[in-house]
């Protein structure tokens, strides 16, 4: 269990291995970015939820992803640029206000799940990703070099950025991060995809 684990709610899913690119211009969260740089402390980031109460504190779900930061610069407007990378599920129990204006929570690292090679049946997902791979905004975050042959070998991970880089929405995509087996993933992945063809319908 971590305690006092800083949050940052937002209306996006992050998932583990995936990058995420944010413009930060809250003097809140500003500091943590700079804290988290000067220590290499991870921060976590959560959904917030679709009904949103007027003048209260935000409400989120309760799986989130801890993130990194990897990269960071300054954007053509001014702002801050980051760039975060998802390194492992968390739980979040018992949030509150800070005196920083931050939320920061006791929160339960999620284990990693087992890595386990892509079924079969599953193999044709492996060939889509390759295909957002060379997407131009993609290509922007900067993943590292990876053979084909390596995503085959692992269930888990080829669910994680197939969930975040395909068009689903918010509440699709916290669910494929709520389910802890990789196979249950790709499976909801396959059929979200085929209600997607219209060659099926």
């Amino acid at each position: 269990m971590l305690n006092d684990y800083p949050l940052f709610p937002l209306p996006l899913v992050a998932f583990p291995g995936c990058r995420l690119p944010l413009q930060i211009f809250e003097p809140r969260y500003l500091d943590l970015v700079k804290s988290s740089l000067s220590t290499n402390r991870s921060f976590g980031i959560v959904t917030l939820s679709s009904s949103q109460p007027q003048n209260d504190s935000p409400v989120f779900e309760p799986i989130g992803t801890a993130v990194k930061i990897v990269d960071f610069n300054e954007q053509p407007n001014g702002l801050l640029g980051i760039v975060c990378e998802g390194t492992h599920k968390i739980y979040v129990r018992n949030a509150s206000l800070a005196d920083n204006h931050l939320i920061c929570a006791d929160v339960e690292e999620v284990i990693d799940e087992p890595v386990l090679p892509v079924p079969p049946e599953f193999e044709d997902l492996v060939y889509v990703l390759e295909s957002l791979f060379k997407h131009p905004y993609v290509e922007t975050l900067g993943y590292p070099s990876r053979s084909i042959d390596e995503w085959f070998l692992d269930s888990a991970n080829l669910g994680f950025y197939l969930s975040y880089l395909l068009p689903f929405s918010n509440e699709v995509r916290y669910r494929l991060l709520s389910l802890d087996l990789p196979f249950e993933r790709l499976m909801l992945i396959q059929s979200l995809l085929d209600d997607m063809d219209p060659q099926d319908n």
